[in-house]
């Protein structure tokens, strides 16, 4: 295979077009001279005749011809790319594809989502949602997503991968009804609904709590916050889950907040992509709707 720039063809590929020199100098910008010599060192590469030069312009030869039909095909394809690119980066036509854990997708993402919808209405957005770490950061290196929220602390190999923090979330004890505890201690009276033990939000809960002599049981472990939200309200224990999860139930009234003698960890909500595998699109909604 001859290792011909791209260029020679292209500038071909208007001369045909056009039949001319200079409508295609004119076209493409680039002067008379310019278009000539692309054209004559495209005829040398391929040590063919693709022209002839008539009063009114240039003709293509039968060779010319038979090129013609090949390079046309691709330079339609390439265009149609190019189409499908720019849509793509364009607010009103174009896709950003997201994943994210599913209770932070609730109520991290669909505020946000709604904000940037609401003014570009052609927008497609594809939202994904996972219930574990390990299954965004597949997807993120699967190629299915452009970009992934996530709060677990991943063991992430990838070199490719960049992490940026977003913020901070304060994680907190819920109940169905109010309950005081004045001493650390206290809670070991009470049945909790934690995440699976293999979570590290569980672990560095049960971990701290050891650490102040405090053994509290897991009657309950499930690995969705949704769910857990969900036991809560039916009286089946205390809950561990992060605030911003159950701002509006508190607001509400439906649960309450445990407040403890103790400072709670906090999880960080971390956004992960792979290197220079962004697009416009996924900048301006990272940078104007998820960063502030």
């Amino acid at each position: 295979m001859l290792d011909i720039n791209m260029n020679l063809y292209k500038v071909f590929y208007k001369v045909a077009q056009y039949k001319s020199y200079s409508d295609a100098s004119d076209k493409m910008m680039i002067s008379k001279s310019a278009i000539s010599n692309y054209i004559k060192k495209l005829e040398e590469q391929l040590n063919t005749k693709l022209f002839y030069r008539e009063n009114n312009g240039v003709k293509l030869t039968k060779e010319g011809e038979e090129l013609y039909k090949y390079v046309e095909k691709s330079m339609e394809m390439i265009e149609a790319g190019e189409k499908t690119l720019l849509q793509k980066n364009n607010l009103e036509t174009g896709e950003i594809s997201v994943a994210a854990l599913s209770h932070i997708a609730e109520f991290y993402l669909m505020p946000r989502i709604e904000k940037i919808k609401k003014k570009h209405k052609g927008l497609n957005i594809k939202l994904i949602t996972a219930s574990t770490g390990e299954e965004l950061l597949r997807l993120l290196e699967n190629h299915k997503v452009d970009f992934i929220l996530d709060s677990t602390k991943l063991d992430i190999n990838n070199s490719q991968i960049v992490n940026k923090k977003v913020k901070d979330i304060e994680n907190i004890f819920i109940a169905k009804d109010p309950i005081q505890i004045k001493k650390l201690k206290d809670l070991e009276k009470y049945d909790f609904i934690l995440g699976l033990e293999y979570t590290s939000t569980s672990k560095r809960l049960v971990r701290k709590l050891k650490e102040n002599g405090v053994h509290i049981k897991s009657t309950l472990e499930i690995d969705i916050t949704e769910l857990k939200i969900s036991a809560v309200k039916r009286g089946l224990g205390i809950g561990y889950v992060m605030k911003d999860s159950v701002q509006q139930e508190l607001n509400n009234k439906e649960l309450y907040e445990v407040k403890v003698p103790m400072e709670l960890s906090k999880s960080t909500l971390r956004l992960s992509f792979l290197n220079g595998q962004l697009g416009k699109l996924d900048k301006k909604f990272i940078k104007d709707y998820l960063l502030v």
